[in-house]
């Protein structure tokens, strides 16, 4: 015969659940940033310096005939040197999957997954409409918060222009860097987490730590195409760190180590209704 449980059971049920609930952390809440609060965020942009950045990441994205793809735990190294020249490696188990670069002049992407290899030189007109892991070319700097964004308008003094669109950026206190991104069309949120100061710059008038702070996790989501990419980034693995700079920003050179078998332009009077590019497809 099965028993049912006692009275007594359900009423200490009822106060593990209770307190299960009242343990749980409070979610932290997000405010927008104000327009003193974007002022003094495009000044700590602005001093930023080069920098090198390894971690690991975490890629889902449909590619332009709707397949799904997903990598786990991608290497993957972010430079970083002002005003506009950045790379960014990704590889598994020592063998390079694709990098993405920039110079200021010219984007590029070498797409190493697809058969045979392709390096895409991408004009910057054409940037927008170009995709890598599903991630926005353009606006890969914005994202990250390695550039200053500039007010949309007077009228809107809480957006700020991004090479994304025009977004709002929320933070979790005040004079605390951005927490959250969001772009006002709402098809692109970038969640940021575990600022730190990773090398300290000459303290501003009020004491704080200036021009070197950067997010250990970002998140990046889309909605249509649909991607998530989630970045882990601390510390530089040594022996990267040990290269030239000036070989990281080289398109010539990139072409002579990586070896792309293919090579396209993509040329800046490209039709904005159509896509680019989407690497690893």
């Amino acid at each position: 015969m099965k028993l049912l449980p006692c009275p007594q059971h359900y009423a200490f049920l009822v106060v593990a659940l209770l307190c299960l609930s009242g343990c749980q952390s409070p979610q932290k809440k997000e405010s927008v940033f104000s327009p003193e609060a974007q002022e003094s965020w495009r000044e700590d942009r602005e001093q930023l310096t080069k920098l090198h950045r390894s971690g690991v990441c975490e890629l889902r994205w449909t590619d332009e005939s709707g397949r799904r793809h997903f990598e786990p735990q991608v290497d993957c190294d972010l430079w970083w040197q002002p005003p506009s020249s950045f790379a960014l490696q990704f590889s598994k188990l020592g063998e390079t999957l694709g990098w993405v670069g920039g110079n200021g002049t010219q984007l590029w992407l070498f797409d190493l997954l697809s058969d045979p290899t392709q390096l895409t030189i991408i004009e910057p007109e054409a940037a927008e409409n170009t995709l890598v892991f599903g991630l926005p070319l353009e606006g890969l700097l914005d994202g990250w918060q390695l550039q200053p964004l500039s007010v949309v308008r007077p009228r809107s003094p809480d957006l700020v222009q991004s090479r994304l669109g025009p977004a709002t950026l929320f933070a979790t206190g005040v004079g605390q860097p951005p927490s959250r991104l969001a772009t006002v069309d709402g098809q692109l949120e970038v969640l940021y987490s575990g600022w730190n100061v990773i090398d300290r710059a000459q303290d501003d008038a009020n004491g704080r730590s200036a021009g070197q702070w950067f997010p250990e996790r970002v998140e990046w989501r889309l909605h249509a195409p649909e991607a998530t990419a989630t970045f882990w980034l601390r510390q530089p693995r040594r022996p990267l760190e040990q290269q030239r700079w000036n070989r990281l920003f080289d398109l010539d050179r990139l072409r002579r180590s990586l070896r792309p078998q293919r090579t396209s332009i993509v040329p800046e009077g490209l039709d904005p209704g159509g896509s680019a590019k989407t690497a690893g497809s």
